[in-house]
């Protein structure tokens, strides 16, 4: 059996990358990357990296990601994808990981320690090595470096939205067999090349499976540009060539809803779980005439399920990967790619070996007054209102004799609290609707679009001062 796998599966001409703006170390015009060049920038990176075992990643441009992404992966090193920005984060990681560096495209805040500016790095190269050839020219053949399929690729971590961030090793295995499931059930009718653009950022374990490693073996073209809001996204569409697919999460097609604004035509939108309510789904569906896959996933494992949520709650499990109930009442998913089986902290319920529903997280469940409910259940009435824009239903530390639920929330221009009030009475029990409900103008979300429980509770108790 092979003990390596290549680096990529595209041949030399297929276009990896769409650039937004011109590079100027890469000496690159905006448009189209093909994977010749790619791979001839990938090989002088790779020459030109210091001798360490761990690279932070941190570099925000997509392209220069990837790129980097496989440079330090051809040097035998280990990426390390931090689930955020912050230069504490970097500075655990450089206690946790001693002998690292930073690599970053100068658009970040670095931490005092060894870092490589990918930006100020010259690339070389002539008409063939930039990917400026015109047709007429031969692009030149690149040989496709080998990796061992042991090698530790990547650690990802938990975005610590409910704790500590948790490392999660990735070897080139699990990233090579991972993606090619991805793409049979992520990219199920595509014939032509997709031009994939992302509003989540690489780092994390949902823009890196679809946003970065899809370029690597499958019809992707991946966009280097992370839009966040409605109209950056709307104009970024607008650009690229089709056929065009949209990488996002419920939270951006929230916003892209509420925008009412047509957009260009997609062939493809994959939303993560957030949740995604039905009734937004099947509204999105029918304003931009494109299906939504819904993709269900977590740092440990990847993506492991889909849904075509406008039609069902049911989700079907990817080829390859096993759940079974373990002993402590939660799901246990092992897989062949995997490293170790994983718990999961999701409540599923298994309707045969390949179908589940969601209930949320074993930590959702909650008693108040005496009758038990799901935070899950909660905020997917929340979800379900026309006017909302973003929110949470959450349970905050108290002691009061009975404790209740609490909700922040963004209101679409000229709706009222009260009609939320009378939302959340129409669908709940009165034990489970929140009191207090605090509008805000936006909510803490990390760049993933995560919310991190410590800054939610301050946000809230923040809110709790000024009222």
């Amino acid at each position: 059996m092979a003990n390596t796998a290549p680096l990529l599966d595209r041949s030399a001409r297929d276009s990896i990358a769409w650039l937004s703006e011109p590079i100027p170390c890469l000496d690159q015009a905006s448009g189209i990357v093909s994977t010749g060049a790619f791979l001839d920038h990938v090989n002088q990176l790779a020459r030109a990296l210091p001798q360490y075992v761990y690279a932070i990643n941190r570099c925000d441009n997509r392209y220069l990601f990837l790129v980097s992404l496989c440079a330090a992966v051809l040097r035998g090193q280990t990426n390390l994808l931090p689930s955020n920005k912050n230069i504490t984060t970097q500075e655990r990681l450089r206690e946790r990981y001693c002998h690292c560096y930073i690599i970053h495209d100068s658009q970040t805040e670095i931490a005092e320690m060894p870092h490589f500016d990918i930006s100020q790095w010259r690339f070389s190269g002539d008409e063939a090595q930039t990917g400026r050839s015109s047709p007429a020219k031969p692009v030149r053949r690149q040989r496709v470096p080998q990796i061992e399929l042991d090698q530790v690729a990547a650690i990802s971590f938990t975005s610590g939205s409910t704790g500590d961030a948790k490392p999660n090793i990735k070897t080139w295995r699990t990233l090579v067999d991972s993606t090619r499931i991805n793409r049979h059930y992520m990219l199920p009718t595509q014939t032509d090349t997709y031009y994939h653009l992302a509003t989540v950022p690489g780092q994390h374990m949902w823009g890196f499976e679809t946003s970065v490693l899809m370029a690597l073996f499958a019809k992707v073209c991946i966009v280097d540009a992370r839009p966040f809001y409605p109209h950056d996204i709307r104009a970024l569409l607008l650009r690229i060539p089709a056929p065009r697919a949209l990488v996002t999460t419920p939270l951006h097609l929230r916003a892209l809803y509420a925008e009412d604004q047509d957009l260009p035509p997609l062939a493809n939108i994959l939303s993560a779980t957030s949740p995604l309510s039905q009734q937004l789904a099947a509204a999105i569906e029918r304003r931009f005439d494109c299906q939504i896959r819904e993709i269900y996933g977590c740092s440990e494992v990847g993506s492991m399920a889909v849904r075509h949520t406008s039609n069902t709650d049911v989700w079907e499990t990817f080829e390859g990967l096993c759940f079974t109930p373990d002993q402590s009442g939660g799901m246990l998913v092992e897989a062949d790619h995997l490293i170790d089986p994983v718990v999961l902290e999701d409540h599923l319920e298994m309707l045969d070996s390949k179908h589940f529903r969601l209930h949320g997280r074993a930590s959702d469940q909650i008693n108040i007054a005496g009758k038990r409910g799901s935070l899950h259940e909660v905020n997917k009435v929340l979800l379900s209102f026309p006017g909302l824009r973003d929110g949470i239903v959450f349970f905050p530390p108290q002691d009061k004799l009975v404790p209740r639920l609490a909700a922040l929330v963004v209101l679409a221009k000229g709706v009222e609290k009260r009609a939320l009030q009378a939302h959340f009475r129409r669908y709940l029990d009165a034990a489970f609707v929140p009191r207090p409900i605090f509008c805000v103008a936006s909510l803490p979300r990390e760049d993933n679009g995560k919310l991190i429980k410590q800054r939610l509770l301050e946000f809230y108790q923040a809110q709790g001062s000024k009222a």
